[in-house]
């Protein structure tokens, strides 16, 4: 009996994140290079895994655009070790635990 190859796809999860070790983590991917979410450093190779400026090791990637399976495919290949994210989603929930902090402060 011939084994069927398995056929890899990328599938989009629901996961929860502690949000300061994504910011602290965290490459954003514009039109052509990366910004350091941590430091704010721009024109970053997104192959490079460091900043840098700040020397972050970046696990985590989002991007400032929408992108499609084969641009993710392609982002995979160059860095396998990185989680996408959806910067969105990022975004909001940073929003509202600064606003929250601003809110509930003394």
């Amino acid at each position: 009996m011939e084994k069927k190859d398995k056929k890899k796809v990328t599938l989009r999860v629901w996961k929860e994140f502690d949000l300061g070790e994504i910011e602290k983590h965290l490459i954003v991917v514009g039109e052509l290079s990366g910004e350091c979410f941590f430091c704010r450093q721009l024109g970053i190779d997104v192959r490079q895994g460091r900043c840098p400026n700040c020397g972050t090791e970046f696990k985590y990637m989002g991007f400032r655009r929408k992108v499609n399976g084969k641009d993710i495919v392609r982002f995979k290949r160059e860095c396998p070790q990185m989680i996408f994210i959806e910067f969105e989603d990022f975004k909001k929930n940073v929003s509202r635990e600064r606003a929250k902090k601003l809110l509930l402060r003394d």
